[in-house]
């Protein structure tokens, strides 16, 4: 499927990708079709109907947390799509340059502290370092324990990695660990968008960001799916994909023999053969049905999804079920909802 400027099969081997005869591990597509389905439920009753808990007697999902079958259904993401990607009043440079800070940051609530989305444009170190380092210590001073990063996402590599940049330019160590990501964005900009209008491929874009030091795999793709999402940016989340650690996981058990194909060559492959895997699994796989509170154009499980959801979170439940590990993060349920669940 060709969308915008993508390379088609960018980054795999076609041949492989459409000739491979993989051996599947049957329990584990049951799993993995039930997980996609239940998930996708959960997301329908909580969020579109607004039904109280519990949302599914799976004792697995209903205990402990996994990511919403669509990226874009995530809570932080959601928080992107409205305060950056949709933002009219935003040039498309600084969304991109918004969504390099947001995703190191990975949460909106912060970047609401601070005023944000920021526009770069306009911004001066002289607000980095007196406004914005107030706000931060105003709302560390009125609630310490409040985390100013997300839980999802291991941040190291910008932590330590971006500091060390500041300091190399600033001659001096920057202890507050957000105004590191926005100061490091503030004086990489000019790289930052140069080295995005000049890709030629998904995967010069993604090779770019990575090219940022802290900026690992895993950060660069997602990262540039957030790019994807903007209508001015020339490609798409849907010919290319990079696998993560927990992805890497999730394909393992999927695949029993992967037929030669690398972890990225298994998730286009799956994604291309899933109505046939169902098929001969026996399993109830219609998007129609599974996607039916979505406008017709949009009822198609992806790439994305299948990074996403479909191998990432499909190790945790297997790890669960075949192994007795359990997922680290548990479930905790929205406030309104703590005393009716006692």
């Amino acid at each position: 499927m060709k969308y915008k400027a993508d390379t088609l099969f960018c980054n795999v081997r076609e041949h492989i990708v459409k000739n491979a005869k993989p051996t599947l591990n049957p329990e584990v597509v049951k799993e993995w079709f039930h997980h996609q389905r239940e998930r996708t439920k959960i997301f329908y009753k909580k969020e579109i109907l607004k039904e109280r808990p519990p949302w599914t007697t799976d004792p697995i999902l209903g205990k402990y947390k996994f990511v919403n079958t669509k990226r874009k259904w995530d809570k932080e993401t959601r928080w992107l799509l409205v305060h950056v990607i949709d933002n009219p009043s935003m040039s498309y440079e600084d969304k991109l340059l918004n969504c390099f800070l947001f995703r190191v940051i990975n949460k909106g609530e912060t970047l609401d502290l601070l005023g944000g989305p920021i526009e770069f444009k306009k911004l001066t170190l002289a607000q980095i370092n007196s406004e914005y380092r107030y706000r931060l210590a105003e709302r560390e001073r009125h609630n310490p324990k409040y985390v100013f990063f997300s839980a999802a996402y291991i941040l190291g590599g910008p932590k330590v990695n971006f500091g060390k940049a500041i300091q190399e330019v600033e001659g001096k160590a920057e202890e507050n660990m957000i105004l590191r990501m926005i100061k490091f964005v503030y004086y990489n900009k000019n790289s930052i968008l140069q080295g995005v209008s000049k890709a030629r491929s998904q995967l010069d874009v993604y090779s770019h960001l990575m090219s940022f030091s802290g900026i690992g795999k895993f950060l660069s793709y997602q990262i540039f799916i957030d790019f994807t999402y903007l209508k001015e940016f020339p490609f798409t989340e849907h010919n290319f994909v990079i696998s993560g650690p927990g992805c890497e996981r999730g394909i393992n058990w999927l695949f029993s023999n992967r037929d030669g194909m690398t972890s990225e060559e298994c998730l286009f492959w799956f994604t291309l053969n899933q109505f046939e895997i169902a098929k001969k699994y026996n399993e109830i796989w219609l998007m129609d049905e599974l996607f039916h509170f979505l406008p017709k154009d949009e009822r198609i499980y992806t790439l994305m999804d299948m990074e996403n959801s479909g191998a990432c979170e499909v190790d945790k439940r297997c790890r669960t079920i075949f192994s007795g590990k359990r997922p680290k993060q548990k479930y905790k349920f929205p406030e309104p909802f703590q005393k009716s669940l006692i």
